[in-house]
């Protein structure tokens, strides 16, 4: 079990990363919209679709050339990635989440290989992170707009949760590559 205690840390690392950031921005904004914020059904439906968009300046006294790549643009996402799945009840997608969590903590503790042990654990951290929000709220606190400047914004908005999850998977598919790499070249040696 000791074996297995880093990527326990990388869990609960992701998930309160996920957690807290999240909850800090809807502090903040409750401070200034009261706590309907806390809502997805209370909040204006303008404010649902674009968003409501908090300056740097508000949370960090000053933007340091953040602006330049990332807007703070608080959403409510009801669905998964690029908010696909809107209109599916937020249990369903609750329950199709935990399933998924629970069948990557099986496969990370029974039967992972050692290099996929960890983009598993980043994956289950991020994920457990939107899950909460879910149960919490019926959908998911997504806050961060990733941009160039003014000539290209990525179409989705997302968490730290999602950044977990993406670079989980990301990591995955490199060491799957690389591990099946390996084991093609050492056959060839054979």
């Amino acid at each position: 079990m000791t074996k297995f205690l880093k990527y326990i840390a990388v869990i609960i690392v992701a998930f309160l990363a996920d957690f807290f950031s999240k909850s800090a921005l809807l502090s903040f904004l409750a401070l200034k919209y009261g706590n309907m914020i806390y809502d997805p059904n209370v909040i204006c439906a303008k404010c649902h679709v674009e968003g409501v968009f908090v300056p740097w300046k508000y949370i960090i006294g000053g933007d340091f050339g953040i602006s330049n790549l990332f807007n703070i643009q608080f959403v409510w996402n009801r669905g998964i990635s690029f908010s696909a799945f809107n209109n599916v009840m937020p249990v369903i997608l609750s329950c199709f989440t935990s399933i998924i969590i629970v069948y990557l903590c099986y496969y990370l503790f029974k039967r992972a290989n050692d290099y996929e042990r960890l983009p598993i654990a980043m994956i289950i951290g991020g994920a457990l992170g939107n899950l909460v929000d879910r149960i919490r709220f019926g959908a998911v606190v997504d806050f961060i707009q990733w941009h160039i400047g003014g000539l290209w914004t990525f179409p989705a908005i997302f968490n730290i949760g999602d950044i977990f999850i993406t670079f989980g998977v990301i990591l995955y598919l490199v060491n799957l590559f690389l591990a099946r790499r390996r084991c093609i070249i050492n056959t060839r040696k054979k």
